[in-house]
């Protein structure tokens, strides 16, 4: 478990040191078997504890659900939808500029073309709702990477690191493309 939450904790560093998060945005999760872990609500990812990391069932309910993310049902919807085993939410300014007026973000830089291919944007549904929930859920069955217009980005992958990896690598081409 200590492993699992130090992961976390290291992606929530990063994302704050990229920028890709302000100080009290952004929520990580990983899957273990039925259970989550994922942040608390309203901490520092930069400066995440091992206190900030709770544990829920994936299935049925728990008394500290209010004290998890706000994103709670999002990541919860994708872990029952796919086969994915962490997710990371972040809110990289320039990916959130170019979600304003685009439908997808196409990059044109080879480790963007590489890596990402086409990234999808989706309307703006209000934050932590089931609405939201499931279409994030519903695009994160055929990609890694979903922008959700004005909101901010939720990644995949084996674990927090690969999702953080992929959401800076968007943040970077979409420097290019604003360039």
């Amino acid at each position: 478990m200590l492993y699992y939450k130090l992961k976390i904790i290291k992606a929530g560093q990063l994302l704050y040191k990229e920028g890709l998060v302000d100080a009290r945005a952004g929520n990580i999760s990983i899957r273990l078997d039925g259970r989550v872990l994922i942040t608390r609500t309203g901490r520092y990812v930069g400066e995440l504890s091992l206190e900030d990391i709770i544990e829920l069932p994936l299935y049925g309910k728990s008394v500290l659900e209010n004290r998890a993310s706000s994103e709670w049902v999002v990541h919860r919807e994708i872990y029952l939808q796919t086969s994915h085993r962490a997710v990371v939410h972040a809110h990289p300014p320039k990916a959130v500029i170019l979600s304003m007026s685009l439908d997808r973000i196409e990059p044109i830089d080879s480790e963007g073309k590489a890596l990402l291919g086409s990234v999808k944007v989706l309307p703006d549904y209000p934050s932590g709702s089931l609405e939201l929930a499931r279409a994030v859920s519903e695009e994160l069955k055929n990609s890694k990477l979903v922008v959700v217009r004005g909101h901010g980005v939720f990644s995949v992958g084996n674990d927090p690191l690969e999702g953080y990896s992929l959401i800076s690598v968007l943040e970077r081409s979409c420097q290019i493309l604003l360039s």
